[in-house]
């Protein structure tokens, strides 16, 4: 009998006013991991383009971290 083996893959993205690339980031990510167990971060550096609004709600599978400030990569 083949042992079938689970692929564990973290995603993480840094974001600063990227809204919409981030968006379409998301998109194609979800089509790449169809059946591989992943976990996918956001971590925005206090962006002001209303990524924090607008993502969390789009994105419910994806976890995110908000900074209150812009501390790079």
């Amino acid at each position: 009998m083949i042992e079938e083996i689970k692929v564990q893959l973290s995603i993480i993205i840094v974001n600063y006013n990227s809204r919409s690339l981030i968006e379409q980031c998301l998109v194609s990510v979800d089509r790449a991991i169809v059946g591989i167990n992943t976990e996918i971060i956001i971590v925005d550096n206090n962006s002001n383009d209303g990524s924090k609004e607008y993502l969390p709600l789009k994105f419910t599978n994806v976890k995110f971290i908000f900074n209150d400030a812009n501390l790079g990569f």
